[in-house]
């Protein structure tokens, strides 16, 4: 959506009506905490977005400018996502949110990231965070083209 078709110009409004369905977060959650990166990937997902569904919510995350779009060095018919730097910016939120759902659903999640949050969350995201910004750099210098 383009920012004159939002509801309002409220900055939730606008989050939620990027982010307000399970689907927007559970893609984030793999982008960033399980290096997901193409869409077979995140079909694997053990929640099984449906084909349609993702191509939706991957569009609407290149489409705000959320991810970007590669094709793999290793197969030129193959996509990749990656976070943008502005996707890259949700880092702390996502660790707030996962955070919170491991204390009350102790038996999920990633456990070395929840031991390095419990150590240092700040650390944790910094290095989450530079992480994510190296991969996308190392493609956008990969000759393949960004979309």
């Amino acid at each position: 959506m383009k920012t004159s078709e939002r509801r309002s110009t409220c900055p939730i409004n606008y989050f939620v009506e990027i982010f307000g369905d399970k689907w927007m977060l559970l893609l984030l959650r793999d982008l960033m905490f399980e290096g997901k990166k193409s869409f077979l990937e995140f079909r694997a997902s053990a929640e099984k977005i449906s084909s349609a569904v993702l191509t939706e919510k991957l569009n609407t995350l290149l489409k705000e400018g959320i991810v970007s779009k590669v094709t793999s060095p290793k197969n030129a018919s193959k996509f990749l996502y990656l976070l943008t730097d502005k996707g890259i910016e949700l880092v702390p939120n996502m660790v707030e949110f996962l955070t919170w759902g491991s204390r009350y659903n102790p038996d999920g999640g990633p456990k070395l990231l929840l031991d390095r949050i419990k150590q240092s969350k700040k650390k944790a995201i910094i290095e989450l965070q530079e992480k994510l910004k190296s991969e996308h750099k190392s493609y956008e210098e990969n000759p393949m083209k960004l979309f």
